[in-house]
């Protein structure tokens, strides 16, 4: 096969194989051909639909695990295919490619089941990041039919909800290179804090878990607004504000996450009203998105962002200081500030 890409052979790990068959469905043949060439390299059997009428075909007389499929096609969408196979065999894992992702494609294909997006041109490195973990989790899906008695014991659910909620939190990062390690730092702080007022074990364990995925709705914002390498302008700062209400719609439908939804949601709104999405102020405002609110600020501050340097924490404090009542709920700050001063007694 000709491809105007070429590359190096074992760039996706292959131990613990499990997944086999790949499906790519686009109408330009060159996308086709390039991500053929790529995962045939890599040891995987791939299965090419110039629309999605041909992949339905495919599929109708095949076993995929993987399908590969852009959103913009005559006749039947990658959209209309999506919904297509969910229907038809749920746990087939299918990623959407499209030349600029629109926002309500990106919450359509989300609510109907799609893994992640890909714009063109595509990025291998990531498509290869992704394949992995989709093979991590259907390895760990056979795994979890071997211990089916196990489900019903609460600790083994524990472990599951902690392993999806680390799932999300890295998708997020996936999208959000210069955040790495953000979600896990803010869900600490937003622990540390919810202990300080009294929560008990489960509370503080919630808190942790809003603090991991509090900004999984950036997984329908565009790659170029999260990764650009300088302050966004005013459009593209209203394009990021919509990754609380994005979040909303992700966790929402996960019964374990559903507590969630609403922290997830208002985690920038603003003790005197100014934030958003929904202007809340004062105590509308749930207590765990105040919690969040303070954790995310806090390590937005002291850690590293493409225009500026860690702000230390003796003026990142200050800067909070001078937010008491404005952005922060007064009482919730000082508890922040002693709980910090005992875990790290510089600061």
């Amino acid at each position: 096969m000709t491809t105007p890409f070429s590359f190096e052979p074992d760039e996706l790990p292959r131990e613990g194989v499990s997944i086999s068959t790949i499906l790519v469905v686009d109408d330009e043949p060159s996308v086709r051909e390039s991500l053929a060439a790529y995962f045939e390299i890599n040891g995987y059997s791939v299965l090419l639909a110039a629309d999605a009428t041909a992949a339905a075909e495919l599929l109708e007389s095949n076993v995929v695990d993987l399908v590969f499929t852009d959103i913009s096609m005559a006749g039947m969408t990658g959209l209309e295919l999506l919904h297509w196979i969910k229907a038809r065999s749920p746990e087939t894992e299918v990623f959407m490619i499209t030349g600029s992702l629109e926002l309500d494609h990106a919450i359509q294909a989300l609510r109907g089941g799609a893994c992640d997006f890909f714009t063109k041109p595509l990025n291998f490195e990531r498509i290869g990041i992704t394949v992995k973990r989709a093979e991590e989790k259907k390895l760990l899906a056979a795994q979890a039919q071997l211990y089916q008695v196990l489900k019903q014991q609460k600790q083994f659910e524990d472990q599951a909800t902690l392993e999806t909620t680390l799932s999300l939190a890295r998708a997020v990062e996936e999208r959000d290179r210069f955040n790495i390690g953000h979600g896990r730092r803010t869900g600490n702080y937003a622990k540390m804090l919810a202990a300080a007022i009294g929560f008990d074990d489960n509370g503080q364990r919630l808190v942790r878990m809003g603090g991991l995925v509090h900004d999984v709705g950036k997984i329908g914002i565009d790659d170029m607004i999260l990764n650009k390498p300088g302050k966004l302008d005013a459009a593209e700062f209203t394009a990021v504000k919509r990754h609380p209400e994005i979040g909303e719609y992700i966790v929402k439908p996960i019964s374990f996450m559903r507590t969630l939804a609403l922290p997830v949601r208002h985690h920038h709104e603003r003790w005197d009203g100014t934030g958003y999405p929904d202007k809340l102020a004062g105590e509308e405002i749930p207590v765990m998105a105040r919690i969040l609110c303070i954790a995310d600020y806090f390590d937005s501050l002291t850690s590293a962002r493409p225009y500026r340097n860690p702000i230390p924490i003796p003026e990142a404090l200050q800067i909070m200081r001078e937010e008491r009542g404005k952005t922060f709920d007064p009482a919730l700050l000082g508890e922040f500030f002693g709980a910090l001063e005992r875990a790290v007694p510089e600061a």
